[in-house]
């Protein structure tokens, strides 16, 4: 899984075809870091709309996240929100090239893709009203 060659060893694919599932790489695919990068981003832009939502007197939708928000404050809220990605999106990156992990990824990028949508909606209905 994890080994002293991580990010800076040889190891990119398997070296036989019947290898090709299952494996742990060292280096990963400029496709990978794309889309982990676009999720991440996208996590981003959600912790910031939620901001601007909450601002606005909205209430977040996730009742962990509202627990935490109501308990411990704005930081802990914001390190929360962006740990429940960013520590799964590595889980899902380590895992890349198992069965069933990159269209897990995309059905993750999708999911915050809706998200934002979900946040569009929202403010485009709040500067109508």
């Amino acid at each position: 899984m994890l080994s002293r060659f991580w990010l800076r060893g040889r190891r990119r694919g398997a070296r036989r075809t019947c290898e090709a599932q299952g494996i742990y790489v060292d280096r990963y695919t400029r496709t990978e870091w794309a889309l982990c990068a676009a999720i991440l981003a996208l996590s981003l832009a959600d912790l910031a709309l939620t901001w601007r939502h909450l601002a606005r007197g909205g209430e977040e939708a996730n009742p962990l996240l509202d627990w935490v928000l109501a308990t411990a404050g704005g930081w802990a809220f914001s390190l929360t929100k962006v740990a429940l990605t960013t520590v799964p999106l590595l889980w899902l990156l380590l895992h890349v090239r198992f069965r069933r992990v990159r269209p897990a990824l995309f059905g993750l990028l999708l999911a915050y893709a809706l998200v934002l949508a979900w946040h569009a909606v929202v403010v485009l209905d709040g500067a109508s009203a």
